[in-house]
């Protein structure tokens, strides 16, 4: 189909539809505050703007990548009322006590800007004491951060200063010292994992009536198709489904192209907190997993050589990861198989298999 074809047959389907836009591409959060409250499904976001209205001194909003916890945040921010509290969001964590000044946009400054003064945790905390509302501080990605020590600056102005609220959101727990753990409190700990059947047709729902629809133009039975344990990870993974339905709809196949990075590092730890079955998995699945998220496209040699394991042994774990061993997916039910998916390239007249992780799967683990 001709390029300009493409483009007449896509605004002629969304005129159908009675679509303004593409509602699977469409970011609610560049949109204006009422918008977004209005079309934005909050889920764990919601409670935790009922903690901070009944005054909870942290929040902790945990989830792997891709599950909308910078849109928890934008929630969060835009939800509380400005008459009760001072807002200030921060998309990276800071790496020093200037950088918080910064972020908090506090000077450094006396009267006419004649004398800079230094800034430490207790300048800070002395000029947040001073705001006469309730300040909530919201760092989004907090795992991102590298001077670890800056934990502890945050729990000192929690514990200094009365009037100030912090909100986190983070891939894992495990780089937050305990003693800031303890401040924040296990009932303030929220976690999203993954969507239930309901909550994604509510979420495709509601994006499909920020562009100007009413209803779910796709058929039951195809969205059951679509609502597979592996697309119920994440928004990201459904929309991309139904984006590629609504190629087809105009007779041409979208695909995601799937990107696949080398780690070099051989040192790097995973962390499971995402994968309740972890456990359940042999420990030589458990090895080809942890190689093929740290150098991803092994082939069968390199993961013998890197696991030290026997060649059955390999084998018949890459035989099971695959989802190809009935007895074992009997077996484990709750496992979303398959781990794992192998590419094959021909090196000379023979076929050799690349094995990666699900990209599906992929986004649960994080490496440290």
């Amino acid at each position: 189909m001709e390029v300009n074809k493409i483009f007449e047959q896509k605004e002629k389907l969304l005129k159908e539809l009675n679509w303004n836009e593409n509602p699977f591409v469409k970011d609610l959060r560049v949109q204006d505050k009422e918008t977004f409250l209005k079309f934005y499904y909050p889920l764990e976001a919601q409670s935790i703007v009922k903690s901070l209205a009944f005054d909870a001194k942290a929040c902790l909003l945990l989830g792997p990548k891709g599950v909308g916890k910078t849109s928890a945040m934008y929630y969060v921010y835009y939800s509380l009322p400005e008459t009760e509290f001072e807002k200030k969001f921060i998309k990276e964590p800071p790496e020093s006590i200037e950088e918080l000044a910064r972020d908090l946009e506090i000077e450094n400054t006396s009267l006419f800007g004649l004398i800079k003064k230094q800034i430490n945790r207790e300048y800070i905390a002395s000029n947040l004491r001073k705001l006469n509302k309730k300040t909530v501080i919201i760092v989004d990605e907090a795992h991102l951060l590298k001077n670890n020590s800056m934990f502890m600056e945050f729990k000192y102005i929690m514990d200094s200063v009365s009037n100030i609220r912090f909100v986190f959101s983070a891939l894992d727990k495990e780089s937050f010292p305990d003693s800031l753990i303890q401040l924040i409190g296990e009932k303030q700990f929220f976690q999203r994992k993954n969507f239930s059947k309901e909550e994604m047709r509510t979420i495709i729902l509601q994006r499909i009536k920020a562009v100007g629809g009413n209803t779910i133009p796709f058929e039951d039975k195809y969205l059951e198709e679509v609502l597979t344990e592996h697309n119920l990870l994440t928004p990201r993974y459904v929309f991309d489904e139904l984006n590629n339905k609504l190629a087809s709809m105009i007779g041409i196949e979208s695909t995601t192209e799937v990107e696949f990075q080398t780690k070099t590092s051989k040192n790097e730890n995973i962390t499971t907190i995402h994968t309740d079955w972890w456990s359940l998995l042999s420990p030589s699945q458990k090895a080809i997993i942890t190689e093929l998220l740290k150098n991803d496209g092994l082939n069968l040699q390199e993961l013998i050589d890197s696991t030290k394991l026997g060649q059955n042994t390999v084998f018949n774990a890459l035989y099971q990861l695959r989802g190809d061993d009935e007895n074992e997916i009997k077996r484990k039910p709750s496992i979303p198989f398959p781990l794992i998916i192998a590419k094959t390239n021909m090196v000379g007249k023979r076929k050799k298999n690349n094995y990666f992780i699900n990209p599906k799967i992929k986004n649960l683990f994080t490496l440290h």
